[in-house]
């Protein structure tokens, strides 16, 4: 991999078994309602996450509405289907590059996301996959955030 900026890093994936999920779009000051809603309606079911909350982020927002799509690992292997909510007995993204939002994540996250495509293109890595975030639980303040690639240059063996 030639340079990557600042805390990015390369070949990452997100996989989970037991994956629920449901997408929306909607006003982006109305993302926290929309989580709790959609943790809620899983919780309401009986089934216990066993894994991050993350979501992916499926357009550019324009006039501030969002297209997300939200996922929760549970731990059973079977879900009663429900409309807006879907089962995936198995999710799997890679390769992924991966940023770390810190601190205010409102205005730093399109500094990562500029990151994230920067060293793509230095790599002649194409993207294939919209942004992912995986919000962490505890006080640090901090979120990890990924994007698909396809390592569309020449093999890395091409130089020998």
């Amino acid at each position: 991999m030639k340079a990557a900026l600042h805390d990015v890093t390369a070949h990452e994936r997100l996989a989970y078994q037991n994956v629920v999920t449901s997408r929306a779009t909607f006003h982006y000051s109305e993302m926290a309602e929309h989580v709790d809603r959609f943790v809620s309606r899983i919780a309401a079911k009986g089934y216990d996450p066993t894994g991050p909350f993350f979501y992916s982020l499926n357009n550019v927002p324009m006039e501030e509405l969002v297209d997300i799509e939200m996922f929760l690992p549970i731990q059973q292997h079977t879900f009663h289907a429900e409309e807006g909510l879907v089962f995936h007995s198995y999710f799997e993204v890679s390769p992924l590059l991966r940023g770390v939002v810190k601190g205010d994540f409102e205005n730093q996250t399109e500094l990562v996301y500029a990151h994230l495509l920067a060293t793509a293109e230095s790599n002649d890595w194409q993207i294939n996959s919209p942004f992912y975030h995986l919000p962490q639980r505890d006080v640090s303040g901090y979120a990890l955030v990924f994007v698909g690639y396809t390592e569309s240059g020449p093999p890395a063996d091409a130089d020998r």
